[in-house]
């Protein structure tokens, strides 16, 4: 949703209870938040589960509280908190599963194809990075955090952040010169 002022959304929702405001936001927030949840070493189904139980408790709420000033920095940090809880009241942590993909790609092969390819090679080199590095890349590169918005969410400073995606970026540009030069589709881990 490029160009549309989701601040101006909530406020539609949180004043006049417009319905179509609110799925729009939902629809534009869901995966990320999802994906968020997700690195936070949540399963996907619970990390589903539980952005959707923000949700529905952002809705329930939206007049029973003080108006939201940051609606996407809200999102993020009750999401944040939700899956503390559930690492809290289930005592075990659960890591994230990582989709093999063995057989790569040779010969022509459509622009799509590579593209895919491509982006799956990413997502394995993403996967190889800490916990904290992948978050804080998803947030700043995926998401357009802010340094400083990312170290108050996750209550780090903003050198870690800054140190992380150094590292990240690093990584990637690793990945990439990988990519393509027939190597075994293992990516170096340092």
């Amino acid at each position: 949703m490029p160009g549309t002022d989701l601040q101006a959304m909530w406020d539609a929702v949180y004043i006049a209870d417009d319905q179509q405001s609110f799925r729009k936001l939902f629809n534009h927030f869901y995966g990320g938040l999802v994906r968020f949840a997700t690195d936070l070493s949540i399963s996907r189904e619970a990390a589903e589960e539980i952005v959707s139980d923000v949700f529905i408790q952002l809705w329930k709420n939206r007049k029973n509280s003080e108006p939201i000033l940051h609606v996407k920095t809200y999102l993020f940090t009750a999401v944040r908190n939700r899956c503390y809880n559930h690492h809290r009241d289930h005592y075990k942590h659960q890591w994230l599963e990582l989709e093999a993909d063995n057989a790569p790609l040779t010969g022509d092969v459509h622009p799509q194809l590579e593209w895919k390819e491509m982006q799956g090679w990413l997502d394995k080199a993403i996967a190889t990075l800490s916990p904290q590095g992948r978050t804080i890349f998803r947030l700043v590169r995926e998401e357009g955090f802010k340094y400083k918005e990312v170290a108050a969410l996750l209550e780090i400073s903003p050198r870690t952040v800054e140190t992380q995606l150094v590292r990240a970026t690093s990584r990637l540009r690793q990945a990439l010169q990988h990519y393509g030069s027939g190597f075994d589709q293992k990516i170096p881990v340092r």
